[in-house]
């Protein structure tokens, strides 16, 4: 999964490969709860991994590459989705203040500073703020509702858009939107209904959701009138249906026939094996982890637990010999992720970045929701 809310583009190294089937077709009963239980200790053994790899300030980091030169930073984002995930399935909840605290403490560098204010950065720490039941209104010195607030158009075709006010230009996109429609609802924001009802038209008739907004001036602004998009990935489906999910009830009933066609559009885009694949990479267990984890939001239990079985092919596991047997609960990107991991170790910064950004993402599509 690309970070879609970084103004500066981060080129990682992903590989593509086809993967071996797994499936949960024929299973009884008792071998269902078999499952059931085996996936939630997955989940227990990804998160564990990953808090491992927090930095003694307690977040993540990210390696990338960028016109030939390779620098190591902190991961605000990455710590925020792994706060988010963790939070979903109601564990390490100490560890998650720890991160909330420490994105606190440097949000400047994540929504921006001064003028700069970069909108789905803002939208994905209120969502943060809120689910870690911070007060939204001081958080790292900033009034985060106000602020995502700020960035919402408020006349015209594109009312309740969320836009970037940046040097760097207006990178604002679906997902953003998603958090701000999510966090400006749960705040009690009056603006929270335009974030919505804008989300909604992101929203295809297949039932997918498109990533890129139309242009801020076109007369449309809705999805269908934005002709050929070409192939559409699970992810951005993904994180919007569980964003709306959370809100539902305080939502109109738009929303809920929205999340309906997002669940049937993510059930069609199934393997038979549970995995899910995007455009660019193939299928992968980002897009599986962020898809099963909308499918178990939206009720959708065979179909995530088919994804969660086929994630668990990709994890490290009790047993393991050799260059990965120090990596229990890390869950590899692909096959050919799993291979090289195997034969050559994940000690390269860039390649561990790699399962860092994967067991973060995967840790709600291994387990049951948690009781709300």
């Amino acid at each position: 999964m690309k970070n879609f809310l970084t103004p500066r583009p981060v080129v990682l190294a992903l590989a593509a490969a086809a993967l071996a089937a797994t499936s949960l077709a024929g299973c009884s009963s008792q071998d269902d709860d078999a499952a059931a239980g085996s996936t939630a200790a997955a989940s227990e053994t990804a998160a564990s991994w990953v808090l491992d790899e927090l930095n003694d300030g307690s977040l993540l980091e990210v390696t990338s590459s960028w016109e030939g030169e390779t620098s190591t930073n902190v991961d605000l984002g990455g710590s925020i989705d792994l706060v988010l995930a963790l939070d979903a399935v109601e564990q390490a909840a100490d560890r998650s203040a720890k991160i909330t605290d420490a994105v606190a403490a440097d949000l400047a560098t994540y929504v921006g500073a001064g003028t700069e204010i970069y909108s789905g950065a803002s939208a994905k720490a209120l969502v943060l703020a809120l689910s870690q039941e911070r007060d939204a209104t001081d958080f790292g010195g900033l009034d985060l509702v106000e602020r995502v607030e700020s960035t919402v158009t408020r006349e015209g075709e594109a009312q309740g858009r969320i836009s970037d006010s940046s040097e760097y230009g207006d990178y604002a996109n679906t997902l953003g939107q998603a958090y701000a429609a999510a966090g400006l609802t749960l705040a009690g924001s009056p603006l929270a209904d335009d974030a919505v009802d804008f989300l909604l038209d992101q929203q295809c008739e297949a039932g997918f959701f498109r990533l890129d907004f139309a242009a801020a001036d076109a007369a449309e602004q809705d999805c269908d009138a934005a002709g050929d998009l070409g192939d559409q990935a699970a992810d951005v489906t993904a994180i919007v249906a569980v964003q709306l999910a959370a809100v539902a009830e305080k939502a109109s009933d738009d929303v809920s026939e929205a999340l309906d066609d997002a669940r049937a559009w993510l059930v069609s885009q199934q393997a038979e094996d549970g995995s899910f694949a995007d455009p660019e990479n193939g299928v992968n267990a980002n897009s599986t982890g962020l898809a099963g984890w909308a499918l178990r939001d939206l009720g959708a239990t065979a179909e995530a637990d088919k994804a969660a079985a086929w994630l668990t092919g990709l994890q490290i596991t009790e047993g393991e010999r050799g260059k990965l047997a120090d990596e229990i609960g890390a869950l590899a990107y692909d096959t050919a992720a799993l291979e090289a991991g195997r034969e050559h170790g994940i000690t390269d910064p860039l390649d561990r970045t790699q399962w860092v950004r994967v067991a973060a993402q995967v840790v709600p599509a291994l387990s049951a929701p948690a009781a709300k």
